[in-house]
C-alpha cells in the first residue's frame, strides 16, 4: 500500500509477514521484477570462504542457533550505517521477537582476528561494550547498560550466558544484548561479519540472508562462514531458493479460476520465483530462501478458513 510517492519521497505500508521488504535494498530486489519485469533472482550468490566458528556445546539449553557469514567490499558511509542498523531493528522485531527468536550482531571485520568461537560464561566475565569506555561485568551490564537494562528479561534464570570470541580472546558479542565496542562499523569498515543467534533456526537464518542482501546489493560479495554448531554439526549459509511443490488442482480450487503454465509463471516471476513447470499436476516453484511467509501448502483447516471470511 502507498500512502505517499512524490519527487522526494516513497512511503509504503509494510506487512509483518513480509520481513524481507524492510530495507530500502531488500524492497528494491522485490520491486524490479513485480514492476518493471526484470530477471527474478531468488539465489543469494555464496561464495566459500576460510573463516570458521566453533560453538561450545554448553549453548544447547542457552541460545542453540549461531549463524555467521561475512561481506566483503561494501562501500559504507553514515547513511549505509543507518540503513544498516535501521534494517537490524525492523528485522528485531519482524523475525526476533524482540530479539528472543533471532538477534543480529554486525562487526568490522578489520578489527577482529578469526577463527572465531562461542561460550557460555558467568555473569562476572567483563569486556568493554558498546558505547563505553570501561570494563563491565555481564552482570553490570544487564543492570546499567541501557541495552542491558530493556533486554536483560531475555537472560532470566541463567547462570552462564553466550559470548562470541576472536582468536584474541576478544570478545565480539554479548548476544543477544550488546556488541564489543571495538567491532564498531565505520565509514571505514569494507568488509563486515555478521553473526546471528537465538532459538529458531528459520528466523535465524532468514535474518542473515536479509542482512546479507542487503549488503550485496550495495556492492558486498557474500562469503560463507564454517559454523561448528552446539550438536557438532557442520553448518554454512546456503543461497539456493526453495523448491516447493503444490497441487495445480488445489490452487485452482482456491483462487476459483484456471491458469495456463504461462499465467503461472508470470505470477510467480512477479514475486521474485521460478515457475519450473507442471510436472503430472503438480507445480514446481522455487522461491527465495529468505521468504519467511513461504511455508507450505496450506491443508483443510486453512482452506475451511479462508472460505468462511477468516484472515
Amino acid at each position: 500500500d502507498i500512502d505517499k510517492c512524490d519527487s522526494e519521497v516513497l512511503d509504503i505500508e509494510i506487512f509483518p509477514d513480509r520481513p524481507d521488504l524492510l530495507s530500502a535494498e531488500t524492497l528494491f530486489h522485490s520491486m524490479m521484477p513485480f514492476m518493471h519485469n526484470s530477471p527474478a533472482n531468488p539465489r543469494l550468490l555464496v561464495n566459500a570462504g576460510t573463516v570458521s566458528m566453533k560453538v561450545s556445546q554448553n549453548l544447547a539449553d542457552i541460545r542453540p542457533v549461531i549463524l555467521g557469514a561475512i561481506v566483503r567490499g561494501v562501500n559504507v558511509d553514515d547513511a549505509v550505517i543507518k540503513r544498516l542498523m535501521e534494517h537490524q531493528e525492523k528485522l528485531h522485531f519482524a523475525l526476533g521477537r524482540g530479539r528472543k527468536r533471532a538477534s543480529i550482531g554486525v562487526h568490522d571485520l578489520s578489527k577482529i582476528s578469526p577463527p572465531f568461537r562461542v561460550e557460555a560464561v558467568s555473569r562476572d566475565h567483563s569486556f568493554i561494550p558498546l558505547a563505553m569506555d570501561e570494563e563491565m561485568t555481564i552482570q553490570e551490564i544487564l543492570e546499567n547498560h541501557p541495552k542491558g537494562v530493556d533486554y536483560a528479561h531475555l537472560l532470566d534464570g541463567m547462570e552462564k550466558v553466550p559470548i562470541i570470541l576472536d582468536s584474541d580472546n576478544a570478545v565480539l558479542s554479548f548476544p543477544p544484548i550488546i556488541n564489543g565496542d571495538h567491532t564498531t562499523v565505520t565509514t571505514e569498515t569494507r568488509d563486515i561479519f555478521i553473526d546471528v543467534t537465538g532459538l529458531d533456526v528459520r528466523a535465524c537464518e532468514s535474518a542473515l540472508m536479509l542482512v546479507c542482501l542487503q549488503l550485496s546489493v550495495l556492492g558486498g560479495r557474500i562469503e560463507s562462514v564454517r559454523v561448528t554448531t552446539c550438536e557438532g554439526k557442520e553448518w554454512t549459509l546456503n543461497g539456493e531458493p526453495v523448491e516447493h511443490k503444490v497441487e495445480r488442482s488445489m490452487v485452482e480450487g482456491i483462487l476459483g479460476n484456471t491458469f495456463t503454465d504461462e499465467e503461472i509463471g508470470n505470477a510467480i516471476h512477479r514475486m521474485g520465483g521460478i515457475f519450473n513447470g507442471d510436472y503430472s499436476g503438480i507445480l514446481s516453484i522455487s522461491m527465495p530462501r529468505w521468504r519467511f511467509d513461504i511455508l507450505h501448502p496450506i491443508d483443510l483447516v486453512e482452506e475451511v478458513a479462508i472460505g468462511h471470511g477468516y484472515d
